[in-house]
C-alpha cells in the first residue's frame, strides 16, 4: 500500500490531525516531507500506534473517538457506586425534612398548650419622701 497523507490517515485511523502532527515532528510517528512541507506516512507505522476507525465511525459522520463517550468508560462501576450514593442522600434528605415538618408540628401544638404570657407586673415605687 502507498503511503498516505495526513488527511488520509485522520479518516482512516483514530487520531486527530493536530495529534499526529505534533508527533510526526516530535519522532512518534515516522513520515517523510515532501518538497510541498506535506507527510507521506506509512500506513503500517500508523497501524502501529494507532487503531483503525469502526465502520460505525465512518458512516455516522462522527470524528471523535470512542474513548469520549461514557459507554466505554472505565469509571462506569464509579459512577454506578456515586448514583447509589446520591440515593441514599436524597433519601437521607426527605425523612429529614419530614421528620422536621412533624417536629415543626408538634412545637406549635406545645405552643398552642401553654397559657398566654402575662405581662410582667411592676412593684409599686414611691419614692421615699411620698407617703
Amino acid at each position: 500500500m502507498a503511503n498516505v497523507s495526513i488527511r488520509e490517515a485522520v479518516k482512516i485511523y483514530q487520531v486527530s490531525r493536530p495529534t499526529l502532527t505534533k508527533e510526526l515532528k516530535t519522532g512518534k510517528v515516522s513520515g517523510v516531507q515532501d518538497g510541498k512541507g506535506q507527510w507521506q506516512i506509512d500506513p503500517a507505522e500508523l497501524a502501529r500506534v494507532y487503531q483503525t476507525r469502526t465502520d460505525s465511525a465512518k458512516t455516522s459522520g462522527q470524528d471523535e473517538p470512542d474513548h469520549f463517550t461514557n459507554k466505554n468508560t472505565h469509571l462506569t462501576g464509579e459512577v454506578d457506586i456515586l448514583k447509589a450514593r446520591l440515593a441514599e442522600a436524597e433519601q437521607r434528605a426527605a425523612v429529614a425534612e419530614a421528620l422536621s415538618e412533624e417536629r415543626g408540628k408538634h412545637i406549635e401544638d406545645l405552643r398552642r398548650m401553654l397559657p398566654a404570657p402575662q405581662e410582667a407586673q411592676r412593684p409599686g415605687w414611691r419614692w421615699p419622701w411620698k407617703r
